[in-house]
């Protein structure tokens, strides 16, 4: 899991975004699972360099349900609605829209 505390100014300053994952790969020879503020630039990246075998998209896919598709096709992301977040309904889960490209093959 990647921080999700500020480390500036503490020991433990140098596990600050992909430091945290960079002392556990000598030390485990199974699969690794990186998450926490990932992005597909960030994950493809671990996953070549050899950091996490596979990358969890958490926030990502809360506001789009569609997240493979739009990755593959590199589609805008939706941001999500953290006002609906934790809340008592589906508001804020099951109601974001999917991507749709524009007849003429740009994204909306």
């Amino acid at each position: 899991m990647g921080n999700t505390t500020d480390f500036s100014g503490t020991p433990l300053e140098q596990l600050t975004g992909d430091g945290m994952f960079q002392p556990f790969r000598p030390l485990f020879n199974g699969t690794l699972i990186g998450n926490v503020n990932m992005d597909r630039d960030r994950g493809n990246r671990l996953i070549a360099e050899g950091l996490a075998g596979l990358v969890a998209f958490g926030r990502p896919y809360i506001a789009n349900p569609d997240l493979v598709q739009r990755f593959t096709e590199d589609a805008p992301l939706a941001e999500v609605d953290w006002e609906t977040v934790y809340g008592s309904g589906p508001l804020g889960y099951s109601d974001y829209s999917t991507y749709q490209p524009s007849r003429s093959g740009t994204p909306n």
